[in-house]
């Protein structure tokens, strides 16, 4: 337990000795017992809420959350799915996400990272990923903006362990699992594997649904991945786990007007934003409707509020029908890349299905994330309800994924 938390409890136990509402003495501290370099957190009830009041039931009293800073009639005070109690004081079986940097008022997501021989991800890759939701404009009950992503690299696949096909996919990958992941990790982890290939193809990855609690990066096959490329695998993989799809709200691929990394355009190349080229981004913005048979280079994307012009303004690096254009995302643009800001309107088939498309208004995607991981994340403590707010548990099925980004056979080693 840190010693904020310890000086919470200590102040609580005061206060709630005065108010009459439980003891005023804390037990004798216990031994701290470590597993995999965590401390082993407190039981349930915190001992400073013995007898008192606990509102919304996630075992932390109604005193101890006004002295935290949490909402005592919301279980999960940020909106993360893991519950105040596991947030601030962690929890038992040797899991304690407290001594990993949880926060109970700004939003958390935990991954562990398991990886084939050779396929150590770097810091350096992984950082690009975490800076990412570090500059979310997602905004927190601690004031904050962004979300912090915990990407734990754990251990390596032993190469007797490490299928170079997964085919099945994920009976093949549940083998791995049941092996190397946690199980007190699961209530609270995302489990990523790096390895080599899945289903005999060339595909980047996939993720067990939409939302999910599982992903794979299958980029092992590949020559010459960098690491721009992998790290933007890794975001759009974890994009479908948190509730994103190839469109944004449905599976359109290629959207010129969905400035996401989950369009195939930008997974491997990012965006220009804010001066900084290759950078990885969710959409930000909303973008209005787009009609492939009456495209306008002068009047280029048009906002929808709250997004304005000089939102789109920032954003550069565009990409359609795999070449990069020149300009920003306001006016003025390219889509043709012939150099030039043609007068007269066109059509264009941009996601190359060979028919005309109108295609919707894009969404923001980091206000429209699901933390949920297909039901599976968030359900291990006490007080959280299980009404997810949709109709089922998945947005697509694990069995209606298709294969994301392939890579071209050339490519291939």
């Amino acid at each position: 337990m840190s010693k904020l938390h310890q000086t919470l409890l200590t102040a609580s136990v005061a206060l709630l000795g005065l108010n009459g509402c439980g003891g005023a003495d804390l037990p004798e501290e216990e031994p701290v017992i470590t597993q995999q370099g965590m401390e082993l957190a407190i039981p349930l009830p915190i001992p400073a809420c013995a007898g008192a009041l606990d509102s919304d039931g996630d075992g932390v009293c109604n005193l101890v959350e006004t002295l935290l800073g949490t909402n005592p009639n919301n279980p999960d005070t940020d909106g993360d799915r893991l519950n105040d109690y596991a947030e601030s004081f962690g929890f038992g079986g040797g899991l304690d996400l407290t001594a990993l940097g949880a926060n109970a008022r700004r939003k958390d997501i935990f991954i562990e990272a398991d990886y084939y021989p050779g396929q150590q991800p770097t810091q350096a890759m992984l950082n690009r990923v975490i800076t990412a939701f570090s500059k979310a404009p997602v905004s927190n009950p601690d004031g904050s903006t962004g979300i912090t992503l915990h990407i734990v690299v754990d251990q390596q696949i032993a190469a007797a362990d490490a299928d170079l096909d997964l085919n099945p996919v994920w009976t093949d990958f549940d083998v791995i699992k049941g092996k190397y992941f946690a199980a007190n990790r699961a209530p609270y982890f995302h489990y990523m594997l790096f390895a080599h290939r899945y289903a005999g193809g060339n595909s980047s990855g996939i993720s067990r649904g939409i939302p999910a609690h599982d992903f794979v990066v299958t980029l092992g096959f590949a020559a010459g991945i960098t690491e721009l490329q992998l790290a933007g695998t890794v975001m759009h993989e974890l994009g479908h786990n948190i509730g994103l799809r190839h469109g944004g709200t449905d599976d359109a691929n290629f959207k010129p007007n969905y400035l996401s990394i989950m369009n195939y355009e930008y997974q491997f190349y990012g965006f220009g934003i804010g001066g900084l080229n290759n950078v990885l981004d969710y959409s930000r913005v909303q973008v209005a409707s787009f009609n492939e048979l009456s495209v306008n280079e002068v009047s280029g994307f048009a906002p929808v509020a709250p997004t304005t012009e000089a939102d789109l303004a920032k954003i550069s690096g565009l990409r359609f029908n795999d070449a990069q254009v020149t300009g920003n995302a306001s006016t003025n643009i390219d889509f043709n890349n012939n150099g030039g800001i043609e007068a007269a309107t066109y059509s264009r088939d941009f996601n190359r299905n060979g028919v005309a498309n109108v295609f919707p208004a894009s969404q923001n995607d980091w206000l429209a994330l699901a933390y949920d991981g297909g039901g599976q994340i968030g359900f291990a403590t006490s007080g959280l309800t299980q009404d997810l707010g949709r109709q089922d548990l998945f947005l697509v099925a694990p069995e209606k994924m298709e294969p994301c980004l392939t890579v071209p056979e050339r490519d291939a080693r």
